[in-house]
């Protein structure tokens, strides 16, 4: 493990308000640890560019401080702080080769013999061959790593990366986070990432800050989010859960029993980041993909000891990897249940009645004071139009 602290970047009570009045970024503390792939997501609004161009010295913050390891590099400009920033445009130089773009830096600061390190930088983002094309002669996902190179070359501490994907198609969106990964593993400094695409930030990143409204709504590794969401908003934002309205009937050693629709669920204490005296609201969530569905004729077949909710297929979507149900049930009337296509039921069909069974374990339990909507696309502040 490193000890190695100068690539820390510690945000101090840093914050951003506009001479409009609008407040982009709350006063926040926030510390990117050195050699961490760190992706700060959110929807277009959210306050995440903001952040990142305040790091990189491009905004000016209205209150903190921004340190890079010991250094307070608040009132330095951009080319004073060792940082490099990747766009999503990647602002190649079009009249200049591969090799020269990547060399463009170290020749700016006066660097003779260039060679050997423009050769390793396109080696790390395998593109030796392409050095004495034009950047119109390559893919969009070889003048990202043209981009990359070009930054990572000048040797900075920290890497920002600012939605560097978002010009790309799917398939290739997909092969760049497993390259950019790979990269940040080699070369091992601190990566910054800007992104409203949650399946990005959660196949790249070490750790995730959801933001929200210029806050930073909770912060963890990527299987934490999805697990143990804090919020209806990072429940809703990262993937898809239900969430179920239920009221507190009694404890059970570690087990909260609720009321829902009529029956009876379980929740983990530990797991429910909301109070929890008897009577008092609770709304229980649960993935889809977590959820069993059986049709109600074998009902008697379901283990003992699973949250267990009757319902009624109202729509069956075969989406190859798995079928998405869409249930009505007493206590939700959109039911989510994602089933992997192993062994498929022919009698689950619209209209069929079946049981919804899950292990508590899998059951999360968050403040009903929150609207059952947020991190939702369409609801207020959460539309991903581009930024």
């Amino acid at each position: 493990m490193t000890t190695d602290n100068s690539g820390d970047v510690r945000l101090t009570g840093i914050g951003k308000t506009y001479d409009n009045g609008f407040t982009a970024v709350h006063p926040m503390d926030l510390t990117v640890p050195q050699g961490s792939f760190f992706a700060l997501l959110g929807a277009s609004g959210c306050g995440k560019t903001t952040t990142l161009r305040m790091i990189a010295g491009l905004e000016e913050p209205t209150s903190g401080t921004v340190h890079l390891g010991d250094q307070d590099v608040t009132h330095l400009p951009p080319y004073k702080r060792p940082v490099n920033t990747v766009f999503q445009s990647y602002a190649l130089f079009p009249h200049l080769d591969i090799f020269e773009n990547v060399a463009f830096g170290l020749r700016r600061r006066g660097i003779k013999s260039v060679k050997k390190q423009v050769e390793d930088m396109l080696e790390l983002v395998q593109l030796q061959e392409q050095a004495r094309k034009k950047p119109h002669q390559l893919s969009g996902g070889q003048q990202q790593r043209v981009a990359v190179a070009r930054a990572l070359i000048n040797h900075p501490k920290v890497l920002l990366l600012d939605e560097p994907l978002g010009a790309l198609d799917l398939k290739l969106r997909r092969q760049m986070q497993l390259e950019l990964k790979r990269i940040q593993t080699e070369v091992g400094i601190t990566f910054v990432h800007v992104t409203h695409d949650q399946e990005e930030a959660m196949t790249m990143a070490d750790t995730v800050a959801v933001m929200n409204a210029g806050r930073v709504e909770q912060l963890g590794s990527p299987a934490d989010l999805y697990e143990n969401p804090n919020t209806t908003f990072v429940a809703n934002f990262l993937g898809t859960s239900n969430l179920i309205e239920a009221e507190v009937d009694t404890k059970n050693g570690d087990d909260i029993i609720l009321k829902a629709g009529g029956g009876k669920l379980v929740l983990p204490e530990a797991r429910c980041s909301a109070p929890t005296t008897t009577g008092g609201k609770v709304l229980v969530g649960v993935r889809p993909e977590k959820i069993s569905l059986t049709h109600a004729d074998d009902a008697g077949s379901i283990p003992e000891g699973r949250n267990r909710i009757t319902g009624k297929v109202a729509d069956a979507s075969f989406i190859g990897v798995s079928t998405q149900y869409v249930i009505d049930s007493p206590v939700c009337d959109e039911f989510a249940v994602y089933v992997q296509n192993i062994e498929r039921d022919g009698r689950l069909v619209p209209g069929a009645d079946v049981v919804l069974h899950w292990s508590p374990a899998h059951t999360f339990g968050l403040d009903a004071a929150q609207s059952l909507l947020a991190g939702t696309v369409g609801s207020a502040g959460t539309e991903e139009e581009a930024a």
